[in-house]
């Protein structure tokens, strides 16, 4: 996945532009992990926000030559 890339929710026919990775520490002293943001085109985060994360295995990238 590249910045840019038009991704597709797995689970939904939610489309949205992949903006980039981002890694979060984990307060509890575990493992950090790493997932996709994303800026949807046809729906809000919970926050209110149009870019959320989203793990990325429930993300696949859009053939736009199809």
């Amino acid at each position: 996945m590249k910045v840019g890339d038009m991704v597709k929710a797995k689970s939904s026919n939610t489309y949205g532009a992949f903006i980039g990775m981002r890694t979060f520490s984990n307060r509890r002293g575990g493992e950090p992990y790493t997932c996709a943001e994303v800026m949807w085109f046809d729906r809000n985060a919970p926050n209110g926000d149009r870019i959320s994360t989203i793990q990325t295995n429930l993300l696949e990238v859009v053939d736009e030559s199809r």
